[in-house]
């Protein structure tokens, strides 16, 4: 089963409750990014998913939240290898999925990216497909919420080019991969797993009754 929640992170706009998303962020590292976040937009984003990600850890069980790192920078528990999470943000919701096994996410917001963009991260077949659907600009974001949540379950990042493989049609990497995708807002929002599609996805508050 993989626990996967959803945070609006706006209510970040109040100055108190950023300071206690700050103050709540259990990793140095992750402090770190919000302070080096220029805009204010960023600095909500990155605190809220780091609020968000170190609640559904504890209540899968962590007790120790000390992190490493894998060979691409993909973080993980150190002290709890078994259990498994991933971050993604966008627009203004951040995202995070626990599980007992390997786990990507990616959230976007639904726009028009361009061609340019299309052809960098497609393969023919894609574009193809593309070119047939009513909302190009939604069916591409599908396109990439897939890709994007692949390559943070495999763990290489943007390291692995994003045409390189398809996410539509029988790529036979892809065989026992498994997506769950959803719309929240105007963003899409999928969920990357090995075997069976087990994804229970809900809103998350951290600030509920401030």
């Amino acid at each position: 089963m993989v626990t996967c929640a959803y945070y609006d992170v706006s209510e970040l706009e109040d100055p108190v409750l950023m300071a206690r998303a700050l103050e709540r962020q259990p990793w140095p590292e992750r402090r770190a990014k919000v302070e080096r976040c220029r805009f204010a937009k960023d600095k909500r984003l990155c605190a809220g998913a780091g609020v968000l990600a170190a609640d559904l850890l504890r209540q899968a069980g962590a007790r120790d939240l000390t992190l490493g790192f894998g060979e691409h920078g993909k973080p993980y528990l150190s002290r709890h290898p078994a259990l498994h999470f991933n971050l993604s943000h966008s627009g203004r919701l951040a995202v995070c999925a626990v599980a007992d096994l390997p786990v990507g996410v990616d959230v976007e917001t639904i726009q028009d990216h361009g061609e340019a963009v299309e052809r960098y991260c497609c393969q023919a077949s894609e574009l193809a497909w593309l070119g047939r659907q009513a909302d190009r600009a939604r069916a591409f974001t599908s396109l990439w919420v897939r890709k994007e949540s692949y390559i943070k379950l495999i763990g290489t990042g943007l390291t692995r080019e994003p045409a390189s493989f398809s996410v539509i049609g029988d790529d036979p990497e892809l065989d026992d991969v498994c997506f769950a995708e959803w719309q929240v807002s105007d963003a899409l929002l999928c969920v990357c797993t090995r075997g069976e599609c087990a994804v229970e996805l809900s809103p998350w508050g951290p600030f509920a009754g401030r």
